[in-house]
């Protein structure tokens, strides 16, 4: 993604946008009262740096109460190495928050591994 790209829907629910040291990081007040914070960074997941091009790094999702429904933080380890790490809400049966479900994605060259962990 081009970081100066902003489609007219991104610019109405933005609330946020600050450049740090590589990095942008964006909070967009998304509809149904959700709110999204993300990280972008010009490191992709295969380590190579693009000077105009930006990829997310990191994201988590709130719900209107604040509470954290999704996240992904993404760690570059070498040059063709990464591990992300997603979580998710888990909710029993009548609806209510019953914890977090982890998921980790490691990238090594060419192979892909993905693991849940152990509950």
């Amino acid at each position: 993604m081009r970081i100066d790209f902003k489609p007219q829907r991104l610019v109405q629910h933005l609330a946020v946008e600050e450049k740090v040291a590589g990095t942008v990081r964006r909070l967009i007040a998304a509809p149904k009262g959700k709110t999204i914070d993300m990280t972008l960074t010009n490191i992709d997941s295969l380590g190579n740096v693009y000077p105009k091009g930006y990829y997310i790094s990191s994201y988590r999702t709130y719900d209107k109460t604040g509470m954290l429904e999704k996240s992904m933080d993404r760690n570059v380890t070498g040059t063709a190495n990464s591990e992300s790490v997603v979580k998710k809400t888990k909710k029993d049966m009548t609806g209510k928050f019953a914890g977090y479900s982890t998921t980790t994605i490691v990238r090594n060259n060419k192979n892909i591994t993905m693991c849940e962990a152990a509950k």
